[in-house]
């Protein structure tokens, strides 16, 4: 080998950044580092060839400029205690077919699943009762998810756990209202924003009376990620969603540390593994100084990853199931509570029984089998995944000062900006797809000439008909495989 590339090792052996950096300088003569070695993604964030001791803060930043980047502090996943039982598995259904989505539910349950996300229309307690039957709901959390702010979906729910004689101080169940997704989803809502938010204020405050472990509020950064937004953005929209429900729920006259406990926080991940291992921390870090700004120290992020729907292609869809391990896979580094893992074939229609058994399989493998679980923390100490949460952190923190600055994420989203923003990087992600810039493999690049036919049933709808008000322009979710079907 040249000598003038190795002549900057020691006799220990040992270099630094620096002495790296000029060696390599040498060997690019007149070519421009950062053009040749320099990554750079959207969202302003730079990915170095190289990472070392070097690469981290000397100093946290202090309590004043935003999240510290002290190490370790604020990032680790909320199961600090050493309690190793691992994430909690949550699988989707769809209640189209109340007697079959039950039979689908109890296989999963009994397979390892240990909460349902249950993806409602206009909900009926008979319904639910059908779905629901011989779900353990003190044992397996359930989220039901329906249209516009979910208080009405949420009550039925509520109504139809008491009637199962399940205590109030054991039920376990995530409620899902986000009535400011949904503004950003469908570009409006039923009766005004600020009376959905009144809504979910006046249902949190009766739910933190009567239940110790349901959640509330749910502050769902997905539709943005699966409208195109960057992790950068992703993040800032999710924090300034975050401030305005503790906002609204403490306006409820809820305390405020009861405030907190009431958000279940849901991040998208998908096959960028680094990437989202430092997302998902550097949420936990954010949020963390936000609960400190607030008065709270002793109430982390419950975050659920969920692998993003626009990563899961129609073309070739066997290789979703890839896609969705990398992401589980980071989500479960990265450490999130929970994880909902998107089956192969949810991109063609409701996913039958073997894509939900693939999706379940994938946690339990990389649980049972990889023991991921088995170690609080372990990417803790990586040059490389330390040095990536620092950055997204910082940039998401300048981000939502923007957005706050703006009127908040919902004045952000009145205005037009946010969803102006996300369309330019879906645009741009959109060019480098269909110039070969960035690989999707089975779609722009390795594709099967002979295609492959899968079909599904169709997605039942959400049937909410009742006008909108505070109109927006609505976000507008994509899939990587569009033009290539």
């Amino acid at each position: 080998m040249d000598e003038g590339v190795m002549d900057f090792v020691g006799v220990d052996g040992l270099a630094s950044q620096k002495d790296w950096l000029q060696a390599v300088k040498r060997v690019l003569g007149d070519s421009d580092f950062d053009d040749v070695l320099v990554s750079n993604l959207s969202g302003g964030i730079r990915i170095d060839p190289l990472y070392t001791k070097d690469s981290l803060p000397s100093e946290p930043n202090s309590s004043e400029s935003g999240p510290s980047s002290n190490l370790g502090a604020g990032r680790r996943s909320s199961n600090i205690s050493g309690t190793l039982n691992g994430w909690e598995i949550r699988q989707r259904h769809w209640l189209a077919n109340p007697k079959k989505t039950n039979q689908l539910i109890l296989s999963d349950l009994e397979r390892g699943v240990s909460s349902v996300e249950l993806i409602v229309g206009e909900v009926q307690e008979e319904d639910l009762e059908v779905a629901l039957s011989g779900v353990l709901m003190e044992v397996a959390a359930v989220a039901p998810v329906g249209p516009g702010d979910n208080v009405e979906t949420a009550r039925s729910f509520l109504s139809f756990a008491t009637a199962s004689d399940v205590g109030s101080g054991e039920l376990l169940a995530d409620l899902s209202c986000d009535p400011i997704g949904q503004l950003a989803f469908r570009g409006g809502i039923k009766g005004g924003i600020e009376e959905a938010l009144g809504k979910v204020g006046d249902l949190a405050t009766d739910v933190s009376k009567e239940y110790q472990h349901v959640t509330t509020a749910r502050i769902d950064g997905t539709p943005y990620a699966e409208a195109g937004a960057d992790s950068v953005t992703e993040l800032a929209a999710i924090v300034s969603t975050g401030i305005a429900y503790v906002r609204a729920l403490s306006d409820a006259g809820l305390d405020i540390e009861d405030a907190f406990r009431q958000i279940l926080t849901v991040v998208s991940v998908g096959p960028d593994q680094f990437l989202d291992i430092a997302k998902i921390r550097a949420l936990r870090e954010i949020w963390r100084y936000v609960g400190e700004s607030c008065g709270v120290e002793e109430v982390p992020a419950r975050i659920q990853a969920a692998t993003s729907l626009s990563i899961i292609t129609e073309v070739d869809p066997w290789v979703n199931i890839l896609r969705t391990t990398v992401g589980c896979f980071a989500a479960a580094v990265g450490g999130a509570d929970l994880i909902t893992v998107a089956p192969f074939d949810s991109g063609i229609g409701v996913p039958d029984d073997f894509g939900l058994r693939l999706a379940r399989n994938t946690h339990l493998v990389l649980m049972e089998e990889a023991n991921i679980h088995r170690v609080i923390d372990p990417v803790g100490g990586s040059w490389y995944i330390e040095s990536l949460t620092d950055q997204l952190a910082g940039l998401a923190w300048e981000r939502f000062q923007t957005i706050e600055r703006n009127g908040g994420i919902i004045g952000e989203l009145k205005a037009g900006t946010l969803q102006d923003e996300i369309q330019r990087t879906k645009i741009e992600t959109q060019r480098k797809i269909s110039e070969g810039e960035k690989i999707i493999v089975g779609v722009n690049e390795f594709r099967l000439s002979d295609g492959i036919d899968l079909s599904r049933d169709a997605y039942p709808g959400m049937s909410d008909d009742s006008p909108l008000e505070d109109e927006v322009n609505p976000l507008q979710p994509y899939r990587q495989d569009e033009g290539f079907r």
